[in-house]
Parts: C-alpha cells; structure tokens; sequence
C-alpha cells in the first residue's frame, strides 16, 4: 500500500511541478489520471481491508471519476469560455486527484 501512496505522491507533486509550465503540467496530468486510476482498480483488490469509511469514499471517489469521464463524450464545441475550459481541464481533474491522494494518505498504513 505504500508503494501505491508514495508513487502517487510522487506523481501528484510532480504534476503541481510543472503546472509552472503549462503543458508539461497537463501531460503530467494525463499520467497522473491513468496512475491514480490504476491505483484505485489495485484496492479492489484489498476491498475487504477497508473499514466502510474507506469504501465510501472510493465509492465517491469512482462516481465523481465516471461522471468526470462520460461529460468528455459530450460535445462541448460551444463552451469556448476559457473559465469552463480552465475549470474542465486543470481544476476539475487536480481536485479528483487530490481527493484520490487524501484517500491514499488515509489507508496507506494499512497492512495487506
């Protein structure tokens, strides 16, 4: 469980990083988003370890993330508002991740 805490960290800060520069940060992001969705498929391994506390919250943690990725089905064509496009594609995302890594830091403790 710690590997999966301290690569995420890793990867989480790194992101924050390179937010100096702006693409670097949102192909930083991109990786960031596959790791973390990586890791939260790993704890359905261990699901059984975890109090209800946790498993709510990799229940909202999965909602929020499903939702996040069916709205990139849609068209968004007449949205060119760059508040909606910078809230889409920079806040939005670092928030899941951040929530995700305050999950990790809950249970990285844990004994498997």
């Amino acid at each position: 469980m710690k590997i999966i805490y301290y690569l995420n960290k890793f990867t989480f800060y790194t992101t924050l990083l390179l937010y100096i520069t702006l693409f670097l940060g949102l192909y930083s992001q991109i990786v960031l988003g596959v790791l973390q969705v990586i890791s939260a498929l790993i704890l359905f391994l261990y699901w059984k370890k975890f109090n209800q506390k946790i498993k709510e919250q990799l229940y909202l943690y999965w909602l929020i993330a499903i939702i996040y990725g069916v709205c990139w089905l849609f068209d968004w064509k007449g949205f060119n508002d760059s508040f909606i496009m910078i809230f889409g594609i920079i806040i939005l995302p670092m928030s899941i991740a951040t929530y995700f890594f305050y999950i990790l830091n809950k249970i990285k403790n844990i004994e498997l």
